[in-house]
């Protein structure tokens, strides 16, 4: 992002949930003001009966924010049945970003590397702080009986290794 740029939400959504960018999500936050969008931001976690859930800012990345994967997973079903967008976004291993003037952006990789690698994986987000390390979060396709499985790690040294150990059952779920 650059500063003067103008970007619509579904844009701004595309490079925070594919680049993980931080950058974005305050650009998200701050169109009502980010103390009102965070206030927002854990209402819902609690309307989602996320209750050891709790928000500093738009990104989760200051300390004191917290949640647990219990809850991060109410979060992703949530979004994965509720938002096709969410699924179509978080499902992308490259896009390519135009704004609305029509103009080439920039190419926007996942940050998620196990999408396209891993087979059945749907989608998935990234995140890392330094007090949490290493999170991530992956939706499986079950197609035996065509639903789906969200999977969590937190606290990873190795998000990606651990993550493939659990989508494989060789850690305990």
């Amino acid at each position: 992002m650059k500063l003067g740029q103008t970007l619509s939400v579904k844009d701004l959504l595309y490079i925070t949930l594919i680049e993980s960018s931080n950058k974005s999500a305050y650009a998200l936050a701050s169109g009502m003001g980010n103390f009102k969008f965070v206030d927002l931001m854990n209402e819902r976690a609690r309307q989602l009966g996320m209750n050891n859930t709790y928000f500093i800012d738009s990104t989760g990345i200051r300390a004191g924010s917290r949640s647990t994967a219990s809850d991060l997973v109410k979060l992703s079903r949530h979004l994965f049945e509720n938002y096709p967008l969410f699924r179509e976004i978080v499902s992308q291993k490259e896009f390519d970003l135009y704004p609305e003037d029509g103009t080439f952006h920039h190419t926007l990789v996942n940050t998620n590397k196990l999408l396209g690698e891993v087979p059945g994986i749907m989608g998935g987000k990234t995140g890392w702080t330094n007090e949490a390390k290493g999170c991530f979060m992956v939706i499986t396709e079950n197609p035996e009986n065509d639903s789906y499985s969200i999977h969590v790690v937190l606290g990873s040294d190795d998000r990606f290794g651990d993550m493939k150990k659990l989508i494989n059952g060789s850690i305990a779920k």
